[in-house]
């Protein structure tokens, strides 16, 4: 009986040792999550921690003495130029790319530009106005020319990982799986292995379908009217900013897998609908990326796989040439 345990035991032990290795070899999946000491709160804003080395999605990361993403390797900024500052959440940050494979990376070394990437997992547009204000002071006017790439959880009213209370669930589909987040020690759980098992990672995309699931998820929040005045707020106290400080600013909407993938259906477009008419409300231009995206044939490319948001380095490259070839980083 002992024999027989121990025997199936070496089994599993070695089914999962092969599952993992596949996975990663193959590279079906990317790790998630990050190192949570490297980040820090100031005034109700998360912040990554200055010149530290981290790695977010299996990626080893890396900051300057303002906590911003640079490159791995050997790198400083030309002080004889002004700055750029680019605003945005973990797709703008780089998750799962090397820095230099991130469309601020690729733009970085094309445009030879002080691109300052400020771009930290969770934040939304309260953080962005935080961090422009913030930084403004900060550099001293030296900075002239601002990018904010906004994403569709950028409505999102708090910071880091989406909370259920905040969704009207009888609008999501749900399953059995996604009960697991009411439970606390199943969540630490599900952290602690999403970002040490890629196979782990690949059983839950395939069983919870993210890609739909995350979609959903913020779809809910646009029907909430509160949550669209709430966020016309924050864009127009960034645009006022901006405009009194003689500031460039440039706000450019990325799309979700989901929609990119099911071919920007109309039915599937109604976050950027309510987006277009609160810049439109503002008199203030947006640059939408969404149907760029879905008119590109590779589009089912651009994401890292089973990934709602998060783009891969052919994603990134895509961005930058967009941002190039409609001269957004032009001052």
């Amino acid at each position: 009986m002992k024999k027989t345990i121990i025997i199936n035991f070496l089994i599993i032990f070695l089914f999962f040792l092969f599952a993992e290795t596949s996975v990663r070899v193959l590279n079906l999946v990317e790790l998630q999550g990050s190192d949570k000491k490297i980040y820090y709160i100031e005034n109700g804003i998360i912040q990554n921690k200055s010149n530290s080395i981290f790695k977010v999605f299996g990626k080893k990361s890396k900051t300057d003495n303002n906590g911003f993403r640079i490159p791995n390797k050997q790198f400083s900024y030309n002080q004889n130029k002004n700055f750029t500052l680019i605003l945005g959440d973990s797709v703008t940050f780089g998750v799962g790319v090397e820095e230099e494979e991130s469309y601020v990376g690729i733009l970085r070394k094309k445009k030879q530009e002080n691109l300052l990437n400020t771009a930290i997992i969770g934040h939304n547009i309260k953080s962005y106005s935080y961090i422009l204000e913030k930084n403004y002071k900060i550099f001293n006017k030296k900075i002239d020319k601002v990018i904010i790439f906004l994403c569709l959880n950028d409505i999102v009213s708090y910071q880091g990982v989406k909370s259920k209370k905040n969704l009207d669930n009888s609008k999501v589909e749900k399953s059995f799986i996604e009960y697991y987040l009411k439970n606390d020690f199943l969540l630490k759980v599900n952290f602690f292995l999403r970002e040490k098992s890629a196979f782990f990672v690949l059983l839950k995309s395939v069983v919870t379908n993210p890609v739909k699931r995350h979609y959903e998820y913020m779809d809910v929040l646009y029907e909430n009217e509160e949550n669209l005045i709430l966020f016309q707020s924050y864009i127009n106290k960034i645009i006022q900013f901006s405009k009194y400080n003689n500031l460039d600013v440039e706000f450019v909407l990325l799309p979700y897998t989901y929609q990119v993938i099911n071919n920007c259906k109309n039915e599937l477009l109604r976050p950027q609908n309510e987006i277009k008419k609160i810049f439109a409300s503002l008199n203030f231009k947006l640059n939408d990326y969404t149907k760029n995206f879905c008119n590109n044939v590779k589009n089912k490319d651009l994401f890292l796989p089973y990934d709602p948001v998060h783009l891969s380095k052919y994603g990134h490259q895509h961005v930058s040439n967009l941002i190039i070839e409609k001269n957004i980083l032009d001052k």
